[in-house]
């Protein structure tokens, strides 16, 4: 396996340089996306060269794409021709709908995934489809059942391969992959390379494979400006809370919560506090139609404000995300940098705010060793004289 130390400066690449097809770049045009990221820049040719790779990269630095582009240009749309492997159903509707965006009329794609109806599933699959988006659990019942035929594979791909592995399916990823019988190219994309992980490459992927190592200090969201507000007792965070919707008056925010009671008290307290905001609540007690319904709704922008907890949110990856408000600070500083990742993607400008109460500061301060960066300290205005201090509703 060769080990690439991805240069940390950016260079002027276009998709064009890249290779990719003209449709292709005016469909990303489309959706606003006209220069690659430093993920695709890296990854797409390779891809292009048939080569195995491994991409340590953290989720909103553009992966998504950096294998579809050249996976869909290398399509012979055939049946069952990729395979997409993604650890929670909400990548994998994201993922089928990153490929739309990309290509309606000429490839298949549908996604398979738990929780939901397996005869629609099975129904779309004898259909036929060119690329296949799944979770390990239905796909191996699918295959089992005799529907998934995956002797045609010519593309493998494992998104998010930690996640895949923290969440226990590495049984059944190597079940799927014991059973494709034609040569592949494997693709793995992770936040983190462990020892498991590695003797899973080792399995399957070439000799050659090229390991493409994005440094963390260029993962953390430089794009995103960061404030925290100290607070003096609990009963004050809700009141901070209305002054910063309506100060920053955010286009799409998420605000993060530690607990499902603090969750469900907290939209039910702001959907009947006539803000004027619409607010969603996403919760992991949820049935998988409730949750879809509301990121739908929280993608078009019918719902603003999206109150969630680490698990809830975890895997989401939408676009134009301007806020990300810690309604509770998170105790490991791990998730504070995954609920600020929300934001800040494709190079966009973004907002994380803190509430953090005197007692948890320390927290705060963890957190800004692991970032290595300030958080800078905000006080609310006063209405009459406007000197920073106080709170004005």
């Amino acid at each position: 396996m060769t080990k690439i130390q991805v240069n940390k400066k950016m260079t002027e690449i276009s998709f064009k340089t890249l290779n990719i097809s003209n449709e292709h770049i005016e469909a990303l045009k489309n959706i606003n996306i006209e220069k690659p990221t430093e993920v695709q820049e890296k990854v797409i040719p390779l891809i292009l060269e048939g080569r195995d790779i491994i991409t340590q990269s953290k989720t909103g630095t553009g992966k998504t794409y950096a294998y579809l582009l050249p996976i869909i240009q290398k399509l012979s749309f055939t049946k069952n021709e990729c395979l997409i492997i993604v650890p929670v159903r909400e990548l994998a509707l994201q993922v089928v709908d990153f490929i739309n965006n990309l290509e309606q009329d000429h490839v298949k794609s549908f996604p398979i995934y738990g929780g939901v109806s397996i005869e629609r599933q099975i129904k779309e699959l004898n259909k036929g489809q060119n690329i296949i988006v799944g979770t390990p659990g239905r796909l191996l019942d699918i295959y089992n059942r005799g529907i998934l035929k995956l002797n045609n594979i010519k593309f493998l791909v494992l998104d998010e391969a930690d996640r895949l592995l923290d969440m226990g399916f590495l049984p059944d990823i190597k079940a799927i992959l014991n059973s494709i019988k034609s040569k592949f190219q494997f693709m793995l994309f992770s936040a983190t390379f462990d020892e498991k992980l590695k003797k899973l490459v080792e399995k399957y992927a070439n000799n050659d494979m090229k390991f493409l190592n994005l440094s963390r200090d260029k993962l953390t969201v430089k794009n995103t400006k960061q404030y925290y507000y100290l607070i003096n007792t609990y009963s004050e965070k809700y009141k901070y809370l209305k002054h910063i919707l309506k100060d920053e008056n955010p286009k799409s925010a998420i605000i993060f919560v530690n607990t499902k009671k603090t969750g469900n008290w907290l939209s039910n307290k702001m959907k009947t506090d006539k803000l004027n905001l619409k607010v969603g609540y996403l919760s992991g007690d949820q049935t998988q139609n409730q949750r879809e319904k509301i990121l739908d709704q929280f993608r078009k922008k019918y719902i603003r404000l999206l109150v969630a907890t680490d698990v809830a949110a975890r895997g989401l990856d939408i676009q134009n995300i301007s806020h990300i408000i810690n309604y509770d600070v998170p105790q490991y500083p791990e998730n504070y940098v995954h609920r600020i990742g929300r934001t800040s993607r494709q190079n966009k400008k973004g907002t994380a705010i803190t509430l953090c109460l005197g007692d948890q500061y320390n927290f705060l301060c963890q957190i800004e060793e692991v970032i290595n960066k300030e958080i800078k300290q905000r006080t609310l205005r006063n209405k009459n004289n406007d000197r920073r201090t106080g709170f004005f509703l």
